[in-house]
């Protein structure tokens, strides 16, 4: 097929049940930059033959109309070029192999120098050139201790951060942070990428930062400097007219986006009991006659930790991100075995807003304390006839710990981490009758 990406492919898999298409991300391009065209005859042929189920990218599938050509970027982006006096900064996605080698073409055609900003940027073209899907003469590559010394209006960095990502070069460089770049008036940054959904904040500050120091930055669907990889409404109906699937599965894109083009299929005439709209780990069962959700496995981003154990849990990620907002609470008390407080609790607070005074704070845990001791300590305490006991010591801990989170979240008004010690005091199993405790000078006796 075709893909913003070099080489993206459409898969067709043979199953007990039949062919099953998963298309990968793609668009139909009648005019590719690199001249390989989407293979139309031979998914009439699988079409022809009979696609039992097609799973298909679902990106743009709430946009009406045909996504347009890679190639239909080229013209903007020459005029971009032709109306800039000083350097121009241009960035998009590292993966856009094709657009990286119009960029470079155009940096010859108007007689700059290129020089390379980001790790992935440099990868992805060392590799491509070496692959033979960018071709450019190597005097037009040249590190930046070189492009420094040229006039600005020969000088062209093609850079990362196309989405704002905070450690990218053209972030750092918006930010002054850049050790070779500096933004100066008579600069055009072009961003030749639009912002996927979650980073539009993230870029909309980057370009602010760039204006504010003197840069003429160029972005917005209305230049016509960026087209997606992705097809949109048009695009996909032809894929379902091609495959003609009996069953029909949209993946690769947010909930609403698989939605909307299990309309799109339902109108071009996939029945909607013949389709399924699934979330990440679902698993689809296919046989023969039907199509379900049939379970999950698990699934999303997992954080890892190096320096430590691997990955970092679910529970351990919660209670680092309590601690950063809320902060910690930490109370120790002593219980004895008549379900008592033997001292006032301790409490500690760490990074935790709020106007009431330490004494108020250990009055409020002491009273919940004590709720829990009067009012629940049969449930965890059991007496035998032999004076004996048993007490349940983490049940009771838990329930006291339950107690005490309610209180914090209600008198702090906020949800800090509690962390709750208890301790029991030493005494036989066997209980006898309270003791006066001794004084000092008898201990020491």
């Amino acid at each position: 097929n075709t893909h913003s990406i070099a080489d993206s492919f459409t898969v067709a898999i043979r199953t007990p049940v039949g062919v099953v298409i998963h298309t990968g991300d793609f668009k139909i391009d009648h005019t590719p930059v690199d001249g390989e065209y989407f293979d139309f005859q031979r998914l009439a042929e699988y079409g022809e033959q009979g696609v039992h189920c097609l799973i298909s990218d679902s990106t743009n599938s709430e946009i009406p109309g045909f996504t347009p050509s890679e190639r239909s970027v080229y013209p903007n982006l020459d005029r971009v070029f032709s109306q800039a006096a000083g350097r121009i900064l241009v960035t998009t996605f590292a993966s856009s192999v094709h657009r990286i080698s119009m960029i470079l073409e155009l940096a010859k055609k108007h007689g700059r120098v290129v020089s390379v900003l980001g790790r992935s940027m440099l990868n992805v073209i060392a590799h491509a050139r070496k692959l033979g899907y960018v071709k450019c003469d190597d005097e037009l590559l040249q590190p930046l201790n070189v492009i420094q010394k040229l006039p600005d209006e020969n000088v062209l960095i093609l850079t990362t951060g196309s989405q704002g990502e905070s450690l990218s070069a053209l972030t750092r460089i918006s930010n002054g942070e850049h050790r070779q770049v500096k933004i100066r008036p008579g600069d055009t940054v072009v961003f030749s990428a639009n912002p996927i959904p979650g980073n539009t904040i993230a870029v909309v500050n980057t370009i602010d930062r760039l204006m504010m120091q003197g840069a003429k930055v160029i972005y917005g669907k209305e230049q016509g400097i960026h087209v997606s990889g992705h097809g949109c409404q048009e695009d996909q109906k032809l894929m379902i007219g091609l495959t003609r699937p009996k069953f029909f599965l949209p993946v690769h894109g947010e909930h609403r986006m698989l939605v909307k083009h299990s309309l799109t299929a339902q109108s071009v005439g996939i029945p909607a009991e013949n389709m399924v709209v699934i979330d990440n780990g679902d698993i689809v069962e296919l046989t023969e006659t039907s199509i379900r959700v049939g379970g999950k496995v698990p699934s999303g981003i997992e954080l890892v930790d190096a320096s430590r154990s691997g990955v970092v849990n679910a529970q351990v990620l919660r209670e680092r991100q309590q601690l950063a907002e809320d902060g910690v609470v930490t109370v120790a008390a002593v219980v004895d075995w008549r379900g008592e407080l033997v001292a006032q609790p301790e409490i500690h607070l760490r990074g935790v807003v709020t106007s009431m005074q330490k004494g108020q704070i250990q009055d409020k845990v002491k009273d919940s304390i004590q709720l829990v001791l009067r009012d629940r300590w049969k449930e965890y305490a059991r007496s035998f006839g032999d004076s004996r006991m048993e007490v349940d010591w983490a049940g009771l801990q838990a329930q006291i710990e339950r107690e005490l989170v309610k209180m914090v979240r209600r008198e702090f008004q906020s949800n800090p981490l509690l962390v709750f010690l208890m301790q029991t005091a030493e005494e036989p199993l066997t209980l006898a009758p309270r003791k006066s405790p001794r004084t000092a000078e008898a201990i020491a006796l």
